[in-house]
């Protein structure tokens, strides 16, 4: 079994371009060896685990 630490896995930022939607995500799967650009279902995972931050203020889309 793998394991990751959520702390050392990368935040990636997203915001919509009016600003109203905001969201921090943090890619598990990926940490965890799933290719992200892979379509073999051999090297996907069967579903995606991902970490997600809303700033306040702001609206998941």
């Amino acid at each position: 079994m793998k394991k990751v630490n959520i702390t050392e896995i990368k935040e990636e930022p997203w915001q919509s371009p009016g600003g109203n939607y905001a969201a921090h995500f943090k890619g598990i799967s990926i940490a965890l060896g799933r290719d992200p650009e892979s379509l073999d279902l051999a090297k996907r995972h069967s579903f995606d685990l991902e970490w997600t931050r809303v700033p306040p203020g702001k609206h998941n889309f």
